[in-house]
């Protein structure tokens, strides 16, 4: 085959998908006339062009992306053809309806336009290999988020109790988690660029079995949240900590900070207020250490690539920070997100009086509240306020809630499976649960 031919193949393919898809949307668009009656009714009329030509203009548009420099390649727009035909029927048959189901018929192209111009910059994200975020990728993500906030203005999601319910839990536990990641992200950037390896060599010294207690310990100068610790930890496994003590540090921040026991002191006072903070901070330890140590003792997978630099100079050091900051946050970012989402959909569709009708002996009741915690997928920092609530249930149940919460619930699961693979979070389940289920019985035995 010459050049020629070889240049001219691709054209001729970009040629034949371009005109077959203007051809299908032409094709579906007019389908009506055929299939529905009201359609048959009226027949055809220059009035209605304007709307024939809105529901072509997703067709168009990928028509019009296929096989450009800046475009998406024929093969992934044929792969979009699908949504965009059933979203188009769909728009279609709901002609027929009134109220919400004919604004939706309206609306739908442009909520296709929407979807299809974040595919489009998503895809020319990936082109770049850019690992960092780029103008492409926010205007991808931006993109899918409004389409999906018009199809939900138009489909009024918002008047349906459960779907309101959904939006409000998972917005909120995404506006709660994000400031956390945030603060974690930047420590972690920190501790890359500006901690000397001196500081990582000396810790990696010291013997494991002092070694997992310290770095533990550390988590009472880190005023974070469960979000947080966890780049925080990734970052110290990469330059050289132990992954027992790694692990051991992301279990314990959240739970024996400062900022935490203030609020679980502010949540229990006047009612066994010393016992609970001191059992909180104990019990938060100890399952740190024992999780950290039986779990990690051989080292856990990190995902992602890691690249550890040097930076000599001022410049460098500020853009290495911004890069690591922003590389950990879009990292743990979309698994919070992905797992608030889940905690939603499980606290919408499990009714509480699952849990508050069930047994409250201790350690069935201390079993309810490990479950709870994972469904609420609540803040650390604010987790006492909500474990206080549950007077049904024995301190010994509530200082369960308060143990297990922190270290394992929906949106950490998302987070933990992300950075560490899947088979880590099914471990570290399996040490959690017994250990705080015995810790809070013996609580219950002490006080």
């Amino acid at each position: 085959m010459t050049s020629v031919a070889r240049i001219a193949a691709p054209a001729q393919a970009r040629h034949f998908a371009t005109t077959a898809i203007l051809a299908l949307g032409i094709v579906i668009v007019l389908s009506p006339y055929a299939w529905l009656e009201e359609w048959r009714l009226v027949g055809f009329s220059g009035a209605y062009l304007p709307y024939h030509l809105w529901g072509l203009s997703p067709f168009a548009l990928l028509a019009a992306l296929i096989g450009r420099s800046y475009g998406i390649s024929w093969l992934a727009a044929w792969v979009l053809v699908v949504p965009v035909v059933l979203g188009t029927v769909i728009s279609l048959a709901l002609t027929q309806s009134t109220g919400t189901g004919r604004t939706v018929s309206v609306g739908m192209p442009a909520v296709l336009l929407l979807t299809l111009i974040g595919a489009w910059q998503l895809q020319a994200h990936r082109r770049r290999g850019l690992q960092l975020p780029s103008l492409s990728l926010v205007a991808g993500v931006a993109a899918l988020v409004a389409a999906a906030v018009v199809f939900g203005r138009l489909a009024a999601v918002g008047e349906y109790g459960r779907l309101q319910t959904f939006l409000v839990i998972g917005t909120s536990i995404v506006v709660e988690a994000l400031p956390f990641v945030l603060l974690g992200a930047a420590v972690s950037a920190a501790i890359e660029v500006f901690a000397p390896d001196r500081w990582f060599a000396a810790i990696a010294r010291l013997p494991l079995r002092l070694q997992v207690p310290c770095v533990a310990l550390a988590g009472i100068a880190m005023p974070v949240c469960e979000c947080g610790s966890v780049p925080v930890a990734r970052r110290l496994i990469v330059r050289g900590v132990h992954p027992a003590a790694g692990v051991a540090f992301m279990l314990a921040a959240p739970v024996i900070n400062p900022v935490v026991l203030f609020s679980t002191a502010v949540a229990y006072h006047g009612r066994n207020q010393l016992e609970m903070v001191l059992g909180r901070a104990g019990l938060g330890l100890l399952v740190a250490i024992v999780v950290g140590t039986i779990v990690a003792r051989k080292g856990v997978p990190l995902r992602g690539e890691e690249h550890h630099a040097h930076h000599q100079h001022e410049g460098a050091r500020v853009r290495g920070f911004v890069d690591h900051l922003a590389a950990d946050l879009l990292l743990m970012g979309k698994f919070i997100v992905l797992g608030a989402a889940l905690a939603a959909a499980m606290q919408t569709a499990v009714p509480q009086s699952v849990f508050t009708g069930a047994l409250t002996s201790p350690f069935f009741g201390a079993l309810i509240m490990i479950v709870l915690a994972f469904v609420l997928s609540l803040c650390s920092e604010a987790d006492a306020f909500v474990a206080v609530s549950f007077i049904q249930f024995p301190l010994s149940s509530q200082l369960a809630f308060l143990a297990a919460g922190p270290v394992l619930d929906t949106k950490l699961a998302m987070l933990y499976g992300g950075t560490f693979g899947r088979a880590f979070v099914l471990r570290l389940a399996a040490v959690i649960v017994p250990v705080v289920l015995a810790g809070s019985l013996l609580f219950g035995l002490a006080v």
